[in-house]
């Protein structure tokens, strides 16, 4: 049994060619569409928290109001150890943190003239 093959392809017409764009490396416009797209993104981000925190009162601290707790003076006694005085409710507190966490060396009544 023969096959017979056909030598030369039929003439097809001539098709077009498919259009494309040729990169020239500049990828400034694409960066700065995009750096101002985040900046937009982080701007609305930023006022919509503020917005938020005044229509809720949700301030950092009370600037106002009478606070709890007050840090009287701290001491770095190493890398990792933090000595601290703290006031709360009419007393104070000898705090001592380090890697194992936060102990009470010490506590005293506040004095009647030493109450803030």
């Amino acid at each position: 049994m023969t096959v017979q093959q056909n030598a030369a392809p039929a003439p097809h017409a001539a098709v077009p060619a498919i259009p494309f764009r040729r990169d020239d490396g500049a990828m400034g416009p694409a960066l700065a569409g995009g750096g101002a797209g985040v900046l937009v993104v982080s701007l609305l981000a930023i006022a919509a928290v503020w917005y938020l925190r005044r229509r809720f009162n949700l301030h950092a601290g009370a600037a106002g109001g009478k606070r709890l707790v007050r840090v009287v003076e701290s001491t770095r006694l190493g890398p990792r150890t933090l000595l601290s005085v703290v006031e709360f409710d009419g007393t104070r507190y000898l705090v001592a943190q380090g890697e194992h966490g936060v102990t009470c060396l010490a506590e005293k009544p506040l004095a009647p003239q030493e109450a803030p």
